[in-house]
């Protein structure tokens, strides 16, 4: 009896089960790199505990009877499976998946406060700046805001995740902009890094990059180890990141069975509705990114005719870094821009504010997460959505997993944390879901640049 509680197997055959569970999970984890992509590890991850996930369901279905909750994070606790054959895998997979998403919600407040300072450290004072630098920073800022304004739009408009409490509901601590203000104002930097108040320690990193800024004019030997310091952890950081998002593979199968054994097969529809409505917010963003170029003086033809072969090669790739050198050869020799100009905003656009992957994506991802755990979406949550997606773009620049980054802060700036279970899925989907954003991001490259050619020009 002992032996069963504390391996949570209610019988022969119920330890059976966790041992192929966890045979599964060492065998996605030792697929082949050289032969397999990472993104198809994660996809054969996500395949293989969705099989695994149905079975132990109708195992639980045919054999059980009672119930147990599975997920009692936060708001989830109405969730109740039957108790049988494979009890244990349930609390096993939610086990696992609870590790992999605390990961990245202990790594989340050092990210955005290290990558803040640096960005700081390394901008030019504003007084100082050309007008070259402002105007590509406002047109970013205004853009990501953008992009993270469909993602909410969208999502809270097909219910992703669920279908939630309706938008005016009353949330428990109340979700006006006052309230939503306080709860994510500076308090303790320690504690506001282990809460992941993101926001707070935005606001954190902010101040302390231009504390050492200003210092550095007088007294640059004294800040220099700061400076150093400042890099050397950012560069420690990113390994520690990449080491974390290396165990996706392994992490989605875990995911995937636990939202199995869990939902049930009714939550795969809700994964595949997110990722539809994922395309459709892309569709429309590229064609409001279409009409503002054409309000600058490039047409929506001369724009696709032009960026064909950087949008092929952001759908093939994945990556917006290895599209732009197409988008900024057909900013200038496709559409005879500026290219001092374009090269500077569209770098700048593919490396920080990113509108696909550091604001639509992020904004869907919370909703996604929010309505799954049974909360409701109120007019405040959304306008401190829309601050805190906005202002941690700039947060995770130049940290590995930037969508990944941005989802978790994007939860957890909002102090939606008893919604992070919910991004288990997203991790799951990453691959797929990479590939709308990574074209947003491209083309949203492309738009900045062309906004901020057109206004220089004038």
């Amino acid at each position: 009896m002992v032996l069963q509680e504390l391996f949570a197997a209610d019988g022969i055959l119920s330890a059976g089960i966790i041992l192929l569970f966890l045979a599964m999970i060492a065998a996605v984890n030792r697929l082949p790199k050289k032969k397999l992509s990472f993104a198809a590890r994660v996809l054969i991850g996500a395949a293989c505990g969705t099989v695994f996930g149905l079975a132990v369901y109708g195992l639980e279905r045919f054999f059980g009877s009672g119930g147990a909750v599975i997920f009692a994070d936060g708001w989830k606790t109405g969730v109740r499976m039957p108790a049988g054959t494979g009890m244990g895998v349930p609390q096993w997979a939610a086990m696992g998946t609870q590790i992999y998403l605390g990961l990245f919600r202990f790594l989340i407040g050092p990210v955005v406060f290290i990558c803040t300072v640096r960005m700081v450290i390394r901008t030019p004072a504003f007084r100082e700046m050309p007008a070259q630098e402002r105007t590509k920073r406002r047109v970013n800022t205004l853009m990501t805001a953008l992009a993270c304004g469909v993602g909410l739009f969208f999502g809270i408009l097909f219910q992703v995740g669920g279908a939630g409490n309706g938008f005016g509901a009353v949330q428990a601590g109340g979700e006006s902009i006052p309230e939503l203000a306080v709860k994510m104002a500076p308090v303790n930097l320690a504690a506001d890094l282990l809460a992941g108040k993101v926001t707070a320690v935005f606001a954190a990193g902010i101040l302390t990059g231009m504390a050492a800024k200003r210092m550095s004019g007088k007294y640059m030997d004294t800040v220099k180890p700061f400076f150093n310091l400042t890099e050397a952890a950012f560069s420690i950081m990113g390994s520690v990141c990449k080491t974390v998002i290396a165990w996706k593979p392994a992490a989605s199968a875990a995911v995937m069975t636990a939202l199995l054994t869990s939902f049930g097969p009714e939550i795969l529809w809700r994964i595949i509705k997110f990722l539809l409505v994922l395309v459709l917010a892309a569709v429309s963003m590229l064609i409001l990114q279409l009409v503002l170029a054409a309000l600058c003086g490039v047409s929506p033809a001369a724009f696709m005719r032009a960026g064909k072969a950087a949008m092929g090669k952001a759908l093939k790739t994945r990556s917006g870094q290895a599209s732009l050198p197409e988008a900024q050869k057909a900013l200038a020799e496709g559409l005879g821009l500026n290219q001092e100009i374009t090269d500077e905003v569209s770098a700048y656009a593919i490396s920080s504010g990113m509108q696909g992957c550091g604001a639509l994506f992020p904004a869907m991802a919370l909703v996604f997460a929010v309505n799954l755990a049974g909360g409701s979406f109120t007019p405040g949550l959304a306008a401190a959505a829309l601050a805190v997606v906005t202002m941690t773009s700039y947060g995770i620049t130049g940290a590995p997993g930037t969508a990944t980054m941005a989802e978790f802060a994007a939860v957890m700036g909002t102090g939606m944390e008893g919604a992070v279970s919910g991004l288990g899925a997203m991790v799951a989907v990453d691959p797929i879901a990479d590939v709308p954003r990574t074209l947003i991001n491209v083309t949203g490259c492309m738009t900045n640049a062309i906004i901020a050619e057109r206004r220089l020009r004038k």
